[in-house]
């Protein structure tokens, strides 16, 4: 496994987590806003664009096990846009949209691994539209219908030919999991699964009122797990189970600025807080299990800064990027929050991602 850091400049460089060998793959730009699927990353700048990289390593789940797969990490390009693009990712499709135009570009994920920015096909579903997302050949978008915000979930066949839509009130936020797609809603959630007799449309509601400032609406999870997290504005956090349909509350005695759900088994839920720490909780009852001492206190103080601090988890270890400390932070979460390792870089690391898993 990988840890993808970007500097503020763009210089992606590669940490391979077993020998701590760094690699420079290349430059990306000046980003705003980065992703990954777990192979590629996507850099989004503020002037419009979003270069793809290809970190050249990642695993293919057979569920009885996993094939690990390498190749040489490279720069492959950028798909242009006006303003901020954003990237989803999962199966056959790449989707790359400009929500400030409304513009959609669907790249052919396959040609990806040989280097080629394939184009299949461009939606158009006017300014301001929502989150876009993937479910098997399906594509999956908010627009709006009748609210001047995104209101509806639409879905489109694979040659961009709307086949269903289901409302979403003041949609907001998206994460696929194991079970289907989730849409954060202004009642809950809308999960959109896919079977043999396609599309179902599930509706999740909350647990009772919910003020618009503690809907959840930045859901986040270990890869491959049926539970997310999102922080629940100043309060706490939520917990959404996609396979038992059913939402968690837990408080917190202070915000949360990232918090996502690690495991189904021990209830772990790991969280950065507004002061800097990590915490480790209890998913179940909210109780505070581990927390380490403030260490992204610094850049959670400049604002340019704060955009870029990331947590990801996988199934031993949490990582936490500062680039005001110019550290990532290895947090062994089942072992008291223990600081396992720090790694410093040439760059500082205002992005950080996870790839090869």
């Amino acid at each position: 496994m990988h840890l993808a850091t970007i500097s503020e400049s763009g210089r992606l460089e590669l940490l391979d987590l077993f020998d701590e060998h760094s690699t420079a793959v290349g430059e990306l730009g000046a980003p705003v806003a980065a992703s990954t699927d777990g192979r590629y990353v996507f850099a989004s700048s503020a002037a419009g664009g979003v270069t793809i990289a290809d970190t050249g390593a990642w695993t293919v789940d057979h569920e009885d096990h996993v094939h690990y797969y390498r190749a040489e990490p490279r720069v492959l390009g950028t798909v242009h846009g006006t303003g901020q693009g954003v990237v989803r990712s999962h199966g056959t499709l790449t989707l790359v949209s400009f929500p400030q135009t409304g513009t959609v570009s669907v790249l052919d994920h396959a040609a990806l691994g040989g280097g080629a920015l394939t184009e299949l096909l461009t939606l158009e579903l006017g300014p301001g539209s929502g989150p876009v997302v993937p479910l098997g050949s399906v594509i999956l978008a908010g627009v709006d219908t009748t609210s001047g915000r995104p209101d509806t979930v639409r879905a489109f066949d694979s040659a961009g030919a709307p086949i269903a839509q289901e409302a979403c009130a003041e949609l907001d936020g998206t994460i696929t999991t194991t079970v289907g797609v989730v849409y954060g809603c202004a009642d809950g959630a809308l999960l959109i699964t896919e079977g043999t007799d396609g599309l179902a449309f599930e509706r999740i509601p909350y647990p009772g009122v919910v003020p618009d400032a503690e809907r959840a609406r930045v859901f986040a999870n270990r890869a491959g797990r049926p539970t997310v997290a999102a922080p629940a504005g100043s309060t706490g956090a939520w917990l959404l189970d996609t396979r038992e349909r059913s939402w968690t509350r837990i408080g917190t005695s202070v915000p949360l600025t990232h918090i996502a759900a690690v495991d189904d088994a021990e209830n772990h839920a790991v969280a950065v807080t507004s002061a800097g720490t990590v915490l480790v909780l209890d998913a179940a009852s909210g109780t505070v299990l581990a927390e380490t001492p403030p260490i992204v206190a610094s850049s959670l103080s400049r604002p340019e800064l704060a955009a870029g601090i990331g947590l990801t988890v996988d199934a031993q270890r949490a990582y936490v990027n500062g680039a005001a400390e110019n550290l990532v932070y290895e947090i062994d979460f089942a072992d008291a929050a223990r600081i396992a390792r720090t790694f410093a870089f040439d760059a500082a690391p205002a992005f950080v991602l996870q790839t090869g898993r």
